[in-house]
C-alpha cells in the first residue's frame, strides 16, 4: 500500500545542525557567558559555537565560529562527539561536538558575551549549560581518535532532563 508522502514528512521533525567548539588551554576551557542579545539564554555559560551554514563543513564551521567569537585562530581541532538534542529552548538541534586546543590565552569579547577562561575543576560555580559538564566527562573516558554519540532531552529551557550514550 502506497503511503503518501505528506504522511510520512509530517511524522519527521527538523534539526538545526550547530557546532560546540570545547577550546582547552592547560587545564582550563574558554566559555562565553551570553549577553542579552541571546534572549532567554541570558547569563548562562557554555562554549563558543554556532549554525552550520549551507554547504559548510564540520570542522570549517567550527574554526569558523571560533574566531568570530574569540579571535582566536586554531587548527588541528577534531571532531568528538555528535549529539540529538530535543528541546533546547524550543529547538531540535544536531549538536558536533569539536575539540581545539590551543596555546593562546588572549581573547575578543564579542556582541555574543563575555568570554572566560574557567578551571575545568571550577566548572560547578558558573551557569554553565548543563550538558557541557557531561560531555566533558565523557571525552576523559573515551580514546584520542574515538567519537561519541548521544541523545538529549531539556525541559524547553535550559534544564536538562535526560541525557542518553550510545557509544
Amino acid at each position: 500500500m502506497f503511503l503518501p508522502i505528506f504522511k510520512i514528512m509530517k511524522d519527521r521533525h527538523q534539526t538545526i545542525p550547530r557546532t560546540l567548539c570545547l577550546i582547552v588551554n592547560q587545564g582550563k576551557i574558554l566559555l562565553i557567558e551570553f549577553s542579552e542579545k541571546k534572549g532567554a539564554m541570558q547569563g548562562f555559560f557554555n562554549c563558543p559555537g554556532g549554525h552550520i551554514e549551507f554547504g559548510e563543513g564540520i570542522i570549517e564551521n567550527a574554526e569558523k565560529e571560533i574566531f568570530e567569537e574569540t579571535g582566536l585562530k586554531v587548527a588541528g581541532t577534531k571532531l568528538k562527539g555528535v549529539i540529538h538534542i530535543a528541546n533546547f529552548f524550543g529547538k531540535n538541534i544536531i549538536l558536533f561536538v569539536t575539540l581545539s586546543k590551543t596555546d593562546v590565552v588572549d581573547v575578543i569579547d564579542s556582541d555574543e558575551g563575555k568570554l572566560h577562561w574557567v578551571g575545568l575543576n571550577k566548572l560547578d560555580q558558573v551557569n554553565l549549560i548543563e550538558d557541557v559538564k557531561i560531555i566533558l566527562d565523557k571525552l576523559t573516558l573515551i580514546g584520542e581518535n574515538d567519537i561519541f554519540t548521544a541523545k538529549s532531552e531539556f525541559d524547553g529551557g535550559g534544564k536538562l532532563m535526560k541525557m542518553d550514550f550510545e557509544s
